[in-house]
């Protein structure tokens, strides 16, 4: 009865948290409102947090009254479980493994959608998942498994997320709408200011952590308790197995642009099958599943179409003038103009024409032109009206780039000359065999991450010294690079200019002003030095602004392959980050405490190998994007061969019956050393040849990693606590991450391979007893 005490307390107190979420946030947003109080603000407030007392306290006690009814059910849970047939038990183990990590990239994926922050930090809904799954493995011994309250709290989850976005008012959510972190005030969005602020997006952070962590704590219990039921080497290998087919699923749905309900049917039909077979609570647990369901597909926006790619939420509508626009996860991105006619436009529109022909006007006619991030068509179309014979127009997203074919009003994309290609564009410049006139950046804003473990985003590696080197290496002897960006504030215009002039062999860049979306454009030439008439600039109506971004009195520091945080003008450690990581940390003890699961040193050695893996799992995706590409397609393909090594690992602790790891942990260590070797040359390279060789140097950590951790739960006595372990440890790891924002990642190689070499003493120290 203490666990499910504990449970339905959490439940409570989430139901109570999430009443309360709407009232603070408007409250915060209404104390930076500098008009004058009313009386019935002074009253409105206490009452509504009254109210969402009232309601919780109703809750609660509702609860309270269905205790012992709940209580049966979960300990009939268990007993299913155990008395699950021999037989199905090895396919229990796989499935159950396959849905936790599959629904854990739905969350990621589907809480990036709802709001901006989620998007940009899915770190942060993937140490929510670890949490909740490390607690779940870490009860699996227990005699009472909730698993009936996991399709409940997420239906609760999609009802408040959606609800508290789209029902209310928009100043209400000013203060949730900023992201918490000044590290990143470049990101296109807005910064938190004020006290205000951050106490609404904290409290809201908060209660969004918990809430997924106290779902996810079900599904590690129905994982842990599966595993027991099978030697710990054999059921940690059909772990792996069903991981890796939650992968090779999130793959596919992906690549069939699939929306939210489709994941979450899925995941929530595992579930059923994992549940206890009561009519009345499996009836239950059938209409949960199809309400959450429903409300997933509530059309929110129902004048915006809403494209699932296999990077981001994106919705299409209109503007008043008719032409498409598109929103990622709510938040501008692009919009589509008809700038053909240039005698039919306004003053406005023939700005805007302006901007995207500057390149052209300055260069001339161009032969060969590639566009990068050519997104919906407009930098397309302007190459176009510039009369060049061959255009390379690459977009990462292929839903932008076919809402562009089928929505813009020039349809530049049907055009015989245009050739467009869905890649990342780092790898193109890297790649691509040919010489161009001109290589012209669109305003390429990724708005999402490189992957779920990371908090690079995609476009990062395409705004790197080393970047803007490929990009040179493309242009003919005469070419010219023409890069438009929007920029806030002035330091980010002086990192680009010394970037550009440090991949250029020191020459200076020509920075034009092009009085559209905060956009400068900046003209650097492969040799010499780019001439932009002033009669262009003058009959355009835009400025020179060289000497703004020359000023040497505005510091910057360059991005590199190393150090790719293009979004950050100075390499300052990420201190806001801090009172972050101490919420996750926080929350997280609250968690464990409140189920009174005490780490035990003999899980040691399973915790830092945990954190070793995150970071090198991060840093492998990284250098292994840079060879093979950036695409989503590339990163779960890479994911899905780390889980390989892993299981090839504990086939080969299996058949060898390796039992001492000293071998394994010195060939590790060596593997990083050798990795880090290679990272700091630059890396292989983007030949067969090399390509290859960074498969070897990458995936043999992950591979001699997993022969440590398989050799050390071939003797522990408890798999189910060294997968508790193993998991708190990754979220250590991802939290560690955050140290790569100042160090850079190949320091990410020093602290893993601490952080193994630490596992190894404490493995020493302490043995686990035999099995």
């Amino acid at each position: 009865m203490g666990l499910t005490r504990v449970f339905l307390r959490l439940t409570a107190v989430v139901f109570f948290a999430t009443l309360l979420v709407p009232v603070v946030t408007a409250f915060c947003s209404r104390l930076n409102d500098q008009t004058p109080w009313t009386a019935a603000s002074y009253v409105a407030y206490p009452t509504l947090a009254l109210t969402a007392a009232a309601c919780g306290l109703l809750f609660a006690g509702w609860l309270r009254a269905r205790a012992q009814a709940l209580d049966d059910h979960f300990t009939a849970q268990t007993t299913f479980l155990d008395e699950l047939p021999a037989r199905y038990v090895d396919l229990a183990i796989f499935g159950a493994a396959a849905m936790s990590l599959f629904l854990e990239l739905a969350v990621i994926r589907w809480q990036g959608t709802v709001f901006e922050f989620f998007a940009f930090y899915k770190n942060f809904t993937l140490l929510s998942c670890f949490a909740g799954l490390g607690i779940g493995y870490s009860l699996a011994a227990r005699d009472r498994t909730p698993l009936a309250l996991v399709l409940p709290l997420l239906a609760w989850q999609f009802l408040f997320l959606i609800a508290f976005r789209a029902g209310m008012p928009e100043w209400t959510l000013a203060s949730v709408r900023n992201l918490p972190f000044q590290e990143q005030l470049n990101m296109g969005v807005n910064v938190l200011t004020t006290f205000g602020e951050g106490v609404a997006t904290y409290f809201f952070l908060s209660v969004a952590f918990v809430m997924t962590s106290l779902a996810f704590v079900p599904i590690g219990q129905v994982c842990g308790r599966l595993m027991k039921r099978r030697p710990n080497l054999r059921a940690y290998g059909l772990n792996l197995l069903g991981s890796l087919v939650g992968v090779a699923l999130t793959f596919i749905v992906s690549f069939l642009w699939t929306p939210p309900i489709v994941w979450y049917g899925i995941s929530f039909a595992v579930i059923l099958l994992l549940h206890v077979r009561r009519a009345m609570s499996f009836s239950v647990a059938g209409c949960v599943a199809v309400v959450a369901l429903m409300i997933l597909a509530w059309p929110v926006s129902p004048l915006w179409h809403k494209v699932y790619s296999p990077y981001q939420m994106l919705e299409l509508g209109h503007t008043q003038q008719g032409y498409m626009e598109i929103r990622a996860a709510g938040h501008y991105y692009q919009r589509v103009f008809n700038l053909a006619n240039r005698d039919a436009l306004d003053t406005e529109m023939l700005r805007i024409r302006n901007y995207y022909d500057l390149p052209y006007r300055v260069y001339g006619t161009p032969t060969d032109v590639a566009v990068v991030g050519a997104g919906s068509g407009n930098d397309v179309a302007a190459a176009v009206r510039s009369g060049a014979k061959f255009i390379d127009a690459i977009e990462i997203d292929p839903a932008i780039l076919a809402a562009g074919r089928a929505n813009h009003p020039e349809h530049p994309y049907d055009q015989p000359q245009v050739r467009p290609i869905v890649n990342d564009a780092r790898t193109f410049l890297r790649t691509r065999d040919w010489q161009y006139d001109m290589v012209v950046y669109g305003l390429l804003d990724s708005h999402t991450l490189l992957s779920h473990a990371s908090s690079v985003r995609l476009d990062s590696f395409v705004y790197t010294v080393e970047g803007f080197r490929d990009a040179r290496s493309r242009l003919k002897e005469t070419g010219v690079l023409a890069l438009s960006f929007a920029l806030i504030t002035r330091d980010m215009g002086r990192k680009i200019h010394l970037m550009l002039q440090e991949a250029f062999d020191g020459q200076s860049p020509k920075c034009v002003e092009g009085r559209y979306d905060y956009s400068v454009t900046f003209f650097q030439a492969r040799r010499g030095e780019v001439n932009v008439p002033a009669g262009v600039l003058d009959e355009l109506g835009f400025r020179d602004c060289t000497t703004r971004f020359a000023d040497p009195s505005i510091k910057a520091d360059l991005s590199t392959d190393d150090w790719p945080f293009f979004y950050m003008p100075r390499r300052t450690y990420p201190v806001s980050y801090l009172f972050m990581i101490g919420t996750v940390l926080a929350l997280s003890l609250y968690l464990i405490s409140s189920f009174s699961e005490r780490p035990t040193v003999g899980n040691l050695p399973y915790f830092l190998l945990g954190a070793g893996f995150m970071l090198v799992e991060t840093k492998g995706i990284t250098e292994m994007g840079l060879v093979f590409g950036n695409t989503w397609q590339v990163i779960g393909i890479v994911i899905g061969g780390i889980l390989t090594m892993a299981f090839l690992a504990n086939l080969v602790v299996e058949r060898l019956k390796i039992q001492r790891p000293l071998v394994p942990y010195l060939l590790l260590l060596t593997s990083l050393a050798v990795g880090l070797v290679v990272a700091r040359s630059g890396g292989l390279g983007p030949t067969p040849l090399g390509q290859v060789a960074t498969i070897v140097v990458l995936t043999s950590p992950m591979f001699f990693s997993g022969i440590v951790f398989s050799s050390l739960i071939a003797t522990s006595s408890g798999i189910t606590g060294a997968m508790a372990a193993n998991l708190f440890g990754a979220m250590c790891g991802g939290l560690l991450e955050y140290n790569s924002m100042y160090f850079g990642f190949q320091f990410l190689y020093w602290l893993a391979a601490a952080l193994y070499a630490a596992a190894f003493v404490t493995s020493l120290i302490k043995r686990q007893p035999a099995a």
